[in-house]
């Protein structure tokens, strides 16, 4: 007489509730992704206009220290500001000051002081705008050196 086991039905799939956890996971998983990637973005957003104003502030800064006709016409303004935009559509607001430094006795042009402030906005910020503040001084040499 051969011996059989009665069979049960197999458990095997999900349950709803199961369904449901797996569910909530990734979900869980996925909106820390997108929560990462935004976060991201917005700092690789804010660090390139960070470099475009640090480059705008180094090419004024630069052209202080060459004397050439576009030059000296671009500071013939004490103080001056200048908006310029980059393919992004972002307004940049570029103000500089010359100022001389004089020691008792000396030409108060030998040693002259350059600030620059490059502004543009920022929604990420409370008052809504970024500023990078530059700043240089040049020397230039004493007319009894002869040179």
């Amino acid at each position: 007489m051969p011996f059989h086991h009665l069979q049960q039905p197999s458990q095997a799939g999900f349950t709803v509730l199961e369904a449901l956890f797996a569910s909530a996971v990734l979900a869980l998983g996925l909106f820390g992704s997108f929560q990462l990637s935004t976060a991201s973005m917005a700092a690789n957003h804010s660090q390139r206009n960070l470099d475009l104003a640090s480059g705008l502030a180094q090419d004024l800064a630069e052209c202080w220290q060459v004397p050439s006709a576009f030059c000296i016409l671009q500071f013939q303004n004490s103080q001056n500001t200048s908006a310029l935009s980059n393919e992004a559509g972002v307004q940049f607001e570029r103000r500089w000051n010359t100022t001389s430094i004089s020691t008792q006795g000396s030409n108060p042009r030998l040693l002259q002081n350059l600030q620059i402030s490059v502004k543009w906005p920022n929604q990420d910020k409370f008052n809504g705008t970024s500023e990078l503040s530059w700043q240089i001084r040049r020397a230039s040499t004493p007319t009894w050196v002869g040179l």
